[in-house]
């Protein structure tokens, strides 16, 4: 627990999770598409999900993997696994093929398959709602009816479908592999963090700063990137660029330096953006006109019971918002500091080390040694 590079691999995940999080459009079509009872548990159940499943799965297949590895049941055996194989991955499956054989890796295939389909389905969605309602009805047709949306709709989807393929084919053939991925992604996913987050909480912030920060913040993060590449290791490479200090660095400055772009080009050329344009955007398509007018009818009959019905409607959804806020913030709060302050800080400050005759007993038992295995019984009482 008192692992330098442990340390720096929690200030990246924990950065580059967080920009990933605030700039994936599918948490955001999630959230709007339900109510916030619905929303906040699920986020809540779905975030302690997030740690703990891979947590408590990394753990256990890697103390797995030490133990059976010089196994020949071990799918590299008699060879120890190598650094390509181990950052692309291949530890779950191999252990699972170790443990199970082929129903192993018939279980891992399956639950990879899952995991990834449900998460790019999630994303196409995403990415091709921003390209037909953001890009195509705000600039090119902003009368685009429900034939025009669900056309550009399915283009998004087919376009957005083969960058992806062809992305994942390129890292691929280039020696991408995913521990390179997993340190360097928040360079790339930070710069947006505070830009849309004052677009959200700070009316005075301009269209301008937004978008200008997050441009300038994504270059100053590919300049710390690659200039702590090149400064601490002599070149730019995929290996360089792949290790802890750039990532770290790059990341951080991706996060933090368009914070002080966007304040500063907002004091500069300020806005006054008005909330109540939220009501102006047109969020149906091709409405049935004698269904809004039956409505209007309705409602010019309800006269002034249905603005006091309506007035009472508002105050009872303000309070349930207003409570589900509070236990969002709570969760957030909680989990934070449970996971990331209350229990790894305390062990890393006493240089906590795990008890080495639980671990070696451990690695036995996994082994199957039985000789070691007696012992480790009478000791800790396997």
């Amino acid at each position: 627990m008192s692992s330098q590079q442990g340390i720096f691999f929690a200030i990246i995940l924990l950065v580059s999770n967080f920009g990933a999080v605030i700039m994936d459009t599918s948490y955001f079509i999630k959230a709007f598409a339900a109510s916030p009872k619905a929303v906040v548990p699920g986020y809540v159940v779905g975030g302690f999900a997030y740690f703990s499943i891979p947590w408590s799965l990394g753990t256990i297949m890697g103390l797995a993997a030490l133990g059976l590895e010089s196994s020949p049941i071990f799918p590299t055996y008699p060879r120890p696994m190598n650094n390509l194989e181990v950052t692309n991955g291949l530890v779950l499956p191999y252990i699972a093929v170790a443990v199970a054989g082929k129903g192993g890796a018939v279980a891992v295939l399956l639950m990879t398959f899952m995991a990834i389909t449900s998460t790019l389905s999630a994303q196409v969605i995403a990415v091709s709602s921003i390209f037909t309602f953001d890009f195509y009805r705000t600039y090119i047709n902003k009368n685009a009816g429900n034939k025009d949306v669900i056309r550009w709709s399915h283009l998004g989807v087919v376009l957005f479908a083969a960058i992806s393929a062809s992305l994942t084919a390129a890292f691929n053939y280039g020696g991408i592999n995913m521990g390179w991925t997993l340190y360097m992604i928040g360079v790339v996913t930070c710069p947006g963090i505070f830009p849309l987050v004052l677009t959200i909480l700070w009316n005075k912030q301009s269209g301008l700063a937004a978008v200008v920060s997050a441009v300038t913040g994504l270059a100053t993060g590919l300049g710390v990137w690659l200039g702590t590449a090149q400064a601490l290791f002599g070149k730019v490479s995929v290996d360089s660029t792949g290790q802890t200090l750039p990532c770290l660095y790059g990341t951080v400055a991706s996060a933090l330096s368009p914070l002080l772009y966007t304040v500063i080009l907002s004091f500069i050329w300020p806005d006054n953006y008005d909330w109540t344009r939220f009501r102006e955007e047109k969020l149906l398509l091709d409405s049935d006109t004698q269904t809004e007018e039956s409505d209007r009818e309705e409602q010019a009959r309800q006269g002034s019971k249905g603005d006091v019905l309506s007035s009472a409607s508002e105050v009872v959804y303000d309070k349930t918002d207003l409570r589900w806020k509070r236990y969002a913030l709570f969760w957030s709060l909680f989990s934070f500091f449970g996971l990331w302050v209350l229990w790894p800080l305390p062990m890393y400050g006493a240089e906590y080390i795990f008890s080495k005759t639980v671990v070696d007993c451990g690695v036995a038992y996994m082994a199957m040694d039985k000789s070691t295995h007696t012992g480790c019984v009478s000791v800790v009482g396997w």
